[in-house]
């Protein structure tokens, strides 16, 4: 079954939402973003729940470094990639790791993970992985397969019997480390388990040799069909990002998708790391910011944070909303539950692990929190936890279970 086919089954929560609730989803807190970055960045999974779901759908920082212009979008594909059929993108996580960008560009675009971008905004289609700049703009298929001048073979990895990390590393060896000649791992939704495989390949592959591949950015390609310029607001760009002394680009293009679509994302201070023993960060300041965003502790939410646990009532792992509540939040009255549930969902609602995974018990289990544990210092809550009665939910421990038969 296909990977993005299998994850994306909803339920039809919150697809009604409307477009100002994206927006103040995405703009309430700068800080929520930058840690849900280094959440993502930590997190090496083998795959994102089966054998055919890559890690790059659920994990990872997947970003694209731009030159911002009066003359184009920034968001947009250029004119050769819309004709290729795909655009490039880099891959960071704790495990595949480098320390400059494509002609040491210093700043970009974030987006979400597939299996994580917001409902009503496109998922994106990722075609290939290379472990290094794999100079796509004169590759066939889409920037995936031979490139024109290569004096070696640069086809597909499995086209040419390589399938494993250091199969690839022996013929870049042999090819003189020559980025034109070697070979990208298809990654595409078709190949199932085998893009799993070939994923994780690509991710070892970059720390082979004396300095793996710390010193050059790896490669993602994009599929452009997936890309939809036409919608901008339904992007999934989750933040643009800078380097050192590239502040000013992030804010015109923070300014100029905000111009353009009413939908405000922060501006994210990047680091990378610069050598394997480092991390990079991602930091959020109110101060970089060209448009003001909202702040959380002036509202009832301080951040929430998404984390998977064995559910001992359905005897498998569940999807649980983490709330950090502020003062305000956590002192909250009977009469202002529906304010901070509101809040709640517009913060987090449109997220595919309340929306695919929804019973009706969010509000139910939030007002239990008041009642029985006002005082905790994170409230857990799980969309797929039925709506009982009050009396009900507290009896459980605001953990009641799914009804059954």
């Amino acid at each position: 079954m296909r990977y993005l086919a299998q994850a994306l089954i909803s339920t039809g929560f919150g697809l009604s939402l409307s477009f100002a609730s994206v927006v103040q989803a995405l703009e309430t807190s700068g800080a929520q973003v930058a840690y849900e970055l280094k959440t993502l960045y930590n997190d090496t999974p083998v795959n994102c729940g089966t054998a055919s779901m890559p890690g790059f759908l659920c994990s990872g920082i997947i970003f694209r470094a731009t030159i911002p212009s009066t003359a184009y979008k920034s968001w947009a594909p250029s004119p050769p990639a819309v004709a290729s059929g795909g655009f490039s993108f880099s891959y960071l996580r704790a495990d595949a790791e480098f320390r400059r960008l494509v002609r040491d560009e210093n700043n970009g675009f974030i987006i979400f993970p597939p299996l994580f971008a917001p409902v009503g905004r496109q998922r994106v289609a990722v075609l290939c992985m290379f472990p290094v700049d794999g100079v796509t703009d004169v590759r066939a298929e889409n920037g995936c397969g031979v490139a024109r001048g290569a004096k070696l073979n640069s086809d597909l990895c499995h086209r040419q019997g390589i399938y494993t990390a250091q199969q690839w590393y022996e013929k870049r060896v042999a090819d003189g480390h020559s980025n034109f000649s070697q070979c990208g791992f298809n990654v595409k939704d078709d190949a199932n388990e085998k893009a799993t495989v070939s994923f994780n390949e690509a991710i070892k592959a970059m720390s082979l040799g004396d300095n793996g591949t710390i010193h050059q950015q790896n490669e993602m390609r994009l599929a452009t069909a997936a890309w939809d310029v036409s919608r901008p607001e339904t992007l999934p760009i989750k933040a643009f990002f800078y380097l050192p002394g590239g502040l000013a680009d992030a804010q015109y293009d923070q300014r100029d998708y905000y111009s353009t679509t009413r939908v405000l994302v922060p501006v994210i201070a990047m680091t990378l790391p610069g050598t394997r023993a480092q991390d990079a960060s991602f930091v959020f300041k109110a101060a970089d910011q060209a448009i003001k965003m909202a702040d959380p502790m002036d509202g009832y939410i301080n951040y929430a944070k998404w984390i998977k646990r064995y559910d001992p009532g359905t005897r498998k792992d569940e999807w649980s909303l983490s709330v950090v509540p502020t003062d305000r939040g956590r002192m909250a009255t009977s009469q202002s539950t529906d304010a901070v549930y509101a809040e709640l969902v517009k913060r987090y609602g449109d997220d595919p692990r309340w929306v695919n995974n929804d019973g009706g018990g969010m509000r139910r289990q939030l007002a239990c929190h008041f009642t029985i544990s006002r005082n905790k210092s994170e409230w857990n809550m799980e969309p797929f936890r039925p709506n009982v009665s009050h009396e009900a939910a507290v009896a459980a421990g605001c953990n009641p279970i799914p009804f059954s038969g």
